[in-house]
């Protein structure tokens, strides 16, 4: 059978549906697999739009597969190995960005009832917080708003607000926009937003709320690594390279300090390759052993300061994540 398959290509086979028998006959490339969250709700219009966070039940069947027919390794192990060159085919590392709650709560119990590790990358201002991300408070507000017409300062003019294709395509409309700002000034347009829209301000609440120091804690003491995503979850590409170094050092600092280690491996904040300069990488190779980016593809030994990784949403399913896993070059 392996013989029949290795003479189509993966892209035909992953295609047709066989993706995840190639993942039992193959080892294939090491990949980094990035999550956001977890969740046991289900979401409602625009919240969790995005499919960050992916369904618990989802999540378990994920990781059985991946235990079937992988190595999942820590991260600091499969990083290792590339420093040395050695054989990571097969290999798989487990990441989550940002911090959120629902890490500590529904992802790190599934993980330790299959025995697996993986790094938690905090975003170290909004954690023991109360304080939003822009992104889902923008999430949240355009969600909240009523029905009927608003003035939006961000795009100049008037905007109809019924249904949810209007909330989508305006959600869209202002990340752009937003994503080209520093980010205290994205997290001012957004309060302005909510003003404009006539949102009542709110703590971030279900998939939005950030885990506690305590929470952070309690994921090291379980076997789990705690890794620095900056402090205010900055582009660093879009400040002076001493704002950029204080993100990355005081992230790093702050978790040590509250937790006693920190992950060798930096994570950067939206990391695609126009979100870190050659200045910040520097910076990085200073203090850490490597970087992970959210460039797609294989981990690779000549990319140690911007491995690329697979990202993992709700729409991944296990045929789709296989697919990803196994294309991953």
């Amino acid at each position: 059978m392996l013989s029949r398959l290795a003479r189509l290509p993966t892209r035909i086979l992953c295609k047709i549906g066989a993706a995840p028998r190639l993942m039992r006959l193959t080892r294939g490339a090491p990949v980094i697999l990035m999550y956001h969250g977890v969740t046991a709700d289900a979401g409602i219009g625009l919240v969790n739009h995005s499919g960050k966070h992916v369904h618990i039940d989802l999540f378990r069947r994920q990781l059985q597969m991946l235990r079937r027919h992988r190595k999942v390794a820590p991260l600091a192990v499969l990083v290792q190995a590339l420093q040395k060159q050695q054989d990571v085919s097969g290999m798989v590392a487990i990441t989550f960005d940002d911090g959120y709650l629902n890490n500590a709560e529904c992802a790190a119990p599934v993980l330790a009832d299959l025995k697996l590790p993986a790094t938690f990358f905090l975003s170290t201002g909004f954690i023991g917080t109360a304080r939003w991300a822009w992104v889902d408070r923008l999430e949240a507000a355009l969600q909240a708003a009523g029905h009927g017409q608003f003035r939006i300062s961000l795009l100049g003019e008037r905007v109809q607000l019924d249904g949810i294709v209007q909330r989508i395509e305006l959600l869209r409309s202002i990340k752009v926009i937003l994503k080209t700002m520093s980010w205290d000034a994205a997290e001012a347009s957004v309060r302005l937003l909510e003003e404009e829209l006539r949102v009542e301000q709110t703590e971030p609440w279900g998939v939005y709320r950030f885990m506690s120091w305590d929470h952070a804690r309690q994921l090291v003491e379980a076997g789990f690594e705690v890794g620095a995503h900056t402090v205010n979850h900055a582009l660093l590409s879009r400040m002076p390279l001493a704002e950029a170094e204080h993100e990355i050092s005081a992230s790093r600092e702050r978790i040590v300090a509250e937790v006693g280690s920190c992950s060798a491996t930096f994570c950067y904040p939206n990391g695609k390759h126009s979100d870190y300069t050659q200045g910040v990488m520097d910076i990085c190779r200073r203090q850490f052993a490597a970087a992970v980016s959210t460039e797609l593809g294989a981990a690779r030994s000549d990319e140690l300061y911007e491995l690329r990784r697979v990202p993992v949403d709700a729409g991944s399913i296990e045929d789709r994540l296989a697919s990803m896993v196994v294309q991953a070059v």
